[in-house]
Parts: structure tokens; C-alpha cells; sequence
């Protein structure tokens, strides 16, 4: 058995032992003197459980703790589970997780841990709760003299210079004494760093309210406040931000919070006279401070906000290099180039058209479904990327050029443009999703690029009017469904270079007579041609290996299949040709 003694002294309260056992068990003694059990995994989560582990020299460490037995077992459970299992922590009221989150920070455990506590702390207990309650639940008197002072607090800008107050700041000599506290949040047996950490994932509204429990609480929600916005808006964290005068955004970190920051700094930053870094735009500071809370939208899951913000556009001035709908949504990234994020103008059915900025290099995905007045949109030059759905149902749009940087168009781009009667696509182009010009049932024609290698799934399903097609002599394979539905399709030329036609692709073409099927195919998938009720002959080629099942099914007008000399006639049992059509070199 190793043994090594980690050694405190002073007024620690206790010393911590930690044992490597023959059964690999690392034992740790609680500051009661009760020795709880680790596993190497849970150990292995703690820096500190690990060095001791590794020490083979035996040597004395710096470390004590205070961390009740309870507490420690209860860490070693959730350490042993890792951060995706937090069972451990179901029922812990909030002195527990105090406490489980004073020992995790003293034994350094995995950071996907500490977040997994922290969590569990803010979301469990202190969320949506105004400032007495918050008080209340951590059993401290607020140490503001009157319930208006209390007010004020939280509602003052983000961080002042004002001195650092703790749990021992002087109260008014009318307040009431402190109860005793319910929980270590309230005391100093937290140390400041753990205690932020928890509060790092709290929501604003939280941490406003926190601000108005006294005068050590305002401290702590400022910190993480500012901390917060120095992430966002790339200010280093040690700015007095009460001198920040002017702030550039233009290094705004967050998709979509290009205005949202501005915002925020407007109402957090007392000195904020200027915002720059919005597209050329001007920014009016005192206007910006009178936009209450409720006119930010909450943000999307993956960060991005949504559009509309009420009250935001009063606050602009000027002419930018785009319009102020889409910086409203859009965001300049590091390199100074800008993208519409995930959604940015979904479902809003007043828009019409609207101007890209020049520095656009992408769309996110949904950026635009649902703009059913939509009528047309420039895309600019720079873009690259057209992501999923990001014009999908904009019913109204009869036509859109595409820039020759184009190189993706998203799954279900265009799906459901029901007026689109045209496009061209790019030569820079290489793929098209799945389901990307799904139900254009007023698209005529399209001429694809010659970059381009393969179609996506059901790519023109249900285009319905379209009469032709002029496929690039590149083209290898036609994906599931590819022009299914498409029943104005009299007749379409297959390049030489294709060798399979997949699942459906010409499925229901009502009007397509006839097809030349090119020498160097060697697989039709089933159903292929299913429905194809007007096509009277075909001729099938002699490097063919595979038929579907019903590739030719519902066929009702076919007359002729001429098979080349040689021909596996077996792998025609399953396809549903009549056998009075088949005819033979």
C-alpha cells in the first residue's frame, strides 16, 4: 500500500489523507476524519486524487480542506458517472450543492464536472427567483437600507470601481441582523472563484436579481456580468470598464448578438458614449439604454437571435454597407467577413426583398424559410454556402442568380418555391443536397454546371413543369428520386459518363416517351422508372449488371425493351416488363 499524507495544518480544519489501496482505491479523509473510498476512474477526474495517485515519492502536498464526509462521497459518485450522469445529484438541496461545489473546486475536478454542479445550482435553485427570494433562499438580509436602494441595485449598469464588499460589509445600523444562514453561499467558506464558476451559467435575469440581495452578492453578479461581456465583445477582462468610452464590436463573438451587445454595453457600460463595428452604421448610445430587457429576443439554442429585436431599429442612424434588417441579424466575424446565422429571418412574412452585405460568405441554416412575400434577394459575390432550408417555402420568389463563388447549396434550399421558374446554378458549384429544389412546380428548366459529380436525393422532386433538363458531362450517378414527380419531362439526355440511376429517379415522369440509356451504366434502382406511363421503348445497354424490383412498373405504354446480345435476362424477373415487349439483338 502506498501512503501519502497531505498535510495542512494552520487553521484548515483538517487534513486530507489520501491511500492507494491493493484493490487500486484511493481513500481520502474527510476534515470529520472519516475516510471515504474513490475509484481510480472517479480519481481519475480529480487533479488532485490523481497526482496522488502518480506521487510514487510519497510527498507532502500543500492542500486541506474542509469538505464534510457527506459531501466527498457524494462527489465520488458523480465523478465515478462522469458529466453525463448526474443522478447523483437529483435531491440535493442548495447547502448540498454549496458543498459539493466548495470540495469539487478543492480537489480540481474534470471541468465537465464543475459545469455539471454548476448548473444544477443555478438552474435548479436559483432561476427565476426575484431578489428577496434569492435573499430568502440564502439566508441573507439584504444590507441595502431601504427597499429602493435594493431596487436601484439591480438595476444599475453592469460594474463600477466601488469597493469589493463581502460577506462581513458593514450594514446601515437599522437593518436587521442576518438569520443564520441556510446554506455556505451566504458565508465565506466558498472561495469567490468556485462561487462565480457556478454562477457562470446562471441567465441575466438572475443575476440582476442577485444584485439586489446585499451589497457581497452585487459584487459577485457584477464580476460574472462583466466577465461575461468582456467574452462577447472581446474586451480583456481587466478593463476599468467605468472609462469605456468607445467600443468597437466588430469582434463580437456570438452569431447574432451583434445588436444584442450593443445593448447589453449600452445599459451595462456607464461611460459608453460611441459603439462602432456595426457595417458603417450609427449608433444612438442613450437611445440604446432606453430599450428595456423584454425587447431582446432570447436567444436560439445554438447562441444566434432572433429576428425581429423590437425597439433596436430606433436606435440606428445613417447608412450602412447593408441594410439594417440584416445586420439586425447578422454577424461580422474575426476575419471580417459576415454570415446570416441559423434562422435569422424565419417565418417573416412581410418581407419583401432585402439588400446582403458585400462581406457575405454564408447563410445559415433556415436564414430565410418561410418568407413567403419574398420576391427576389441579391446575393453577393463573396458568398460560398447556402445552408439547409435557408430559402425553403419562399413561395413567392420567382427567380434568384446565384454567385460563381457558389460552391454548396443545402439540403432543402429551395424546397417548396413554388414560383421559381428558373435558376442558374454556378460552374463553381460541386453538390447539391438532398430535397434542394423539392416542389418547384413552376421551374421549367435548369442547366447544371459542369463541376458538378452527383445529384442528392429527390434534388427535383415534384418540379413539375419542368419540360427539360441538361445534365453535366460529368455526372456519375443520379441519387434516389432525383427528377421524381416530374411529370412535364417529355425527354432527357444521360451523360456517357453515368453508371447508376437511383431509387425512383424518374419515378411518376408521366411524359417522358422515351430515354437513351448511355453504355457505360451498370445499375437502374428499383422503381426507377416506376410510372412512367407514356415511354414506348427503351434500349437497355449491354454493361448493365442490375435491375430493381418495379423498375419499370406501371410502364402501361411500353412496347419495345431491346436487350444486347448476351444480356443476363435474369436480372429483368423482378422489374415488372411486359414479357410481349422484350425484344432482342
Amino acid at each position: 500500500m502506498k501512503r501519502c499524507r497531505v498535510g495542512g495544518g494552520g487553521d484548515s480544519g483538517g487534513d486530507v489523507i489520501g491511500d492507494v489501496g491493493d484493490d487500486g482505491d484511493v481513500r481520502v479523509r474527510s476534515g470529520e476524519g472519516e475516510v471515504v473510498a474513490w475509484s481510480r476512474l472517479a480519481a481519475a477526474r480529480s487533479a488532485a486524487l490523481a497526482n496522488w495517485v502518480s506521487d510514487t515519492g510519497g510527498a507532502e502536498g500543500a492542500f486541506a480542506t474542509l469538505v464534510p464526509a457527506a459531501a466527498l462521497r457524494t462527489l465520488s459518485r458523480v465523478a465515478e458517472g462522469g458529466a453525463e450522469d448526474g443522478r447523483a445529484l437529483e435531491g440535493c438541496s442548495l447547502a448540498q450543492l454549496a458543498q459539493l461545489l466548495h470540495g469539487a473546486h478543492f480537489l480540481d475536478v474534470d471541468v465537465e464536472l464543475l459545469r455539471l454542479l454548476s448548473r444544477s445550482l443555478c438552474t435548479g435553485h436559483l432561476a427565476g427567483k426575484s431578489g428577496p427570494e434569492l435573499g430568502r433562499l440564502l439566508g441573507v438580509v439584504s444590507d441595502f437600507p431601504t427597499e429602493a436602494e435594493r431596487q436601484a441595485a439591480t438595476e444599475e449598469p453592469l460594474y463600477t470601481q466601488d469597493a469589493q464588499h463581502d460577506a462581513t460589509a458593514p450594514r446601515a445600523a437599522d437593518a436587521p441582523t442576518p438569520p443564520a444562514p441556510v446554506c455556505w453561499l451566504s458565508t465565506q467558506l466558498v472561495n469567490e472563484d468556485a462561487l462565480e464558476d457556478a454562477l457562470a451559467d446562471a441567465d441575466v435575469p438572475t443575476l440582476c436579481a442577485l444584485k439586489g440581495v446585499s451589497l457581497a452578492w452585487r459584487a459577485r453578479a457584477r464580476r460574472v456580468l462583466c466577465a461575461r461581456l468582456c467574452a462577447r465583445v472581446g474586451l480583456p477582462l481587466t478593463s476599468n470598464l467605468v472609462e469605456v468610452t468607445e467600443l468597437d464590436l466588430s469582434d463580437s463573438r456570438a452569431a447574432g448578438r451583434l445588436f444584442a451587445d450593443a445593448v447589453d454595453a449600452s445599459r451595462w457600460l456607464p461611460g459608453l458614449v460611441k459603439v462602432t463595428g456595426l457595417g458603417g452604421f450609427e449608433v444612438d448610445v442613450a437611445a440604446l439604454r432606453r430599450v428595456e430587457s423584454s425587447d431582446v429576443s432570447e436567444e436560439y439554442e445554438d447562441g444566434t437571435q432572433p429576428y425581429p429585436m423590437a425597439g433596436v431599429r430606433a436606435c440606428i442612424r445613417g447608412e450602412g454597407e447593408a441594410s439594417m434588417e440584416v445586420l439586425l441579424a447578422a454577424c461580422v466575424l474575426r476575419d471580417g467577413e459576415a454570415h446570416v446565422p441559423v434562422n435569422a429571418f424565419r417565418d417573416d412574412t412581410s418581407m419583401t426583398s432585402i439588400a446582403l452585405p458585400a462581406s457575405l460568405t454564408s447563410l445559415g441554416d433556415g436564414a430565410f424559410a418561410g418568407c413567403s412575400s419574398m420576391t427576389s434577394i441579391e446575393l453577393p459575390a463573396s458568398l460560398t454556402s447556402i445552408g439547409e432550408c435557408a430559402f425553403a417555402c419562399c413561395s413567392s420568389m420567382t427567380s434568384i442568380e446565384l454567385p460563381a463563388s457558389l460552391t454548396s447549396i443545402g439540403e432543402g434550399a429551395f424546397d417548396g418555391c413554388s414560383s421559381m421558374t428558373s435558376i442558374e446554378l454556378p460552374a463553381s458549384l460541386t453538390s447539391i443536397g438532398v430535397n434542394a429544389f423539392f416542389g418547384c412546380s413552376s421551374m421549367t428548366s435548369i442547366t447544371l454546371p459542369a463541376s458538378l459529380t452527383s445529384l442528392g436525393v429527390r434534388a427535383f422532386f415534384c418540379c413539375s413543369s419542368m419540360t427539360s433538363i441538361e445534365l453535366p458531362a460529368s455526372l456519375t450517378s443520379l441519387g434516389e428520386g432525383a427528377f421524381a414527380g416530374c411529370s412535364s419531362m417529355t425527354s432527357i439526355e444521360l451523360p456517357a459518363s453515368l453508371t447508376s440511376i437511383g431509387e425512383c429517379a424518374f419515378a411518376c415522369c408521366s411524359s417522358m416517351t422515351s430515354i437513351e440509356l448511355p453504355a457505360s451504366l451498370t445499375s437502374i434502382g428499383e422503381g426507377a422508372f416506376d410510372g412512367c406511363s407514356s415511354m414506348t421503348s427503351i434500349e437497355l445497354p449491354a454493361s448493365l449488371t442490375s435491375i430493381g424490383v418495379n423498375a419499370f412498373d406501371g410502364c402501361s405504354s411500353m412496347t419495345s425493351i431491346t436487350l444486347p446480345a448476351g444480356f443476363d435476362e435474369s436480372i429483368l424477373r423482378s422489374a415488372h416488363v411486359p414479357p410481349s415487349a422484350i425484344l432482342r439483338f
